[in-house]
């Protein structure tokens, strides 16, 4: 877990600027996830889809991707997935970082590869020591039973 959180962090700290020019910066945050479309069940080697509804922090944000990562390799750790909807940061003048900024919907896939359960940590902001807050959503993978044939 500690390794997708730092990997969030720093995706929300990066920033970057052309040596060349000064009005020239770009840098990222992620915007509060504040739904999804996961079902009450998942299937062994089935692929799905999952959409996630987005609201950008101000009228500067915009949306770049989603980013949905595995905390590890290991069986347990890939059934951990952490979900956060990558913003860029407008810097010029010509928005209001303190107006709110549009909701928005994207998704990304993935393959039920392990039979345990899958547990999705949707990003939702960060608490007052600057910890992440996440959603945590469980979802079960449905025991398949053998057809007699």
């Amino acid at each position: 877990m500690k390794k997708i959180v730092f990997a969030l962090m720093v995706l929300v700290a990066m920033s970057s600027c052309s040596v060349d020019d000064d009005a020239s910066n770009t840098s990222y945050e992620l915007a509060e996830i504040t739904g999804n479309s996961l079902p009450d069940e998942f299937v062994f080697g089935e692929t799905y889809s999952i959409e996630i509804d987005y609201l950008l922090p101000s009228e500067c944000n915009s949306f770049v991707a989603v980013d949905a990562r595995r905390a590890g390799s290991t069986s347990q750790e890939r059934t951990q997935i952490y979900i956060g909807a990558v913003t860029t940061v407008n810097n010029s003048a010509n928005c209001d970082p303190n107006v709110s900024g549009n909701e928005g919907s994207s998704n990304f896939s993935i393959t039920i590869d392990e039979d345990e359960d899958y547990t999705f940590y949707f990003w939702t902001g960060i608490d007052a020591n600057d910890r992440p807050i996440y959603t945590e959503v469980v979802v079960p993978v449905a025991e398949i039973i053998p057809s007699e044939n």
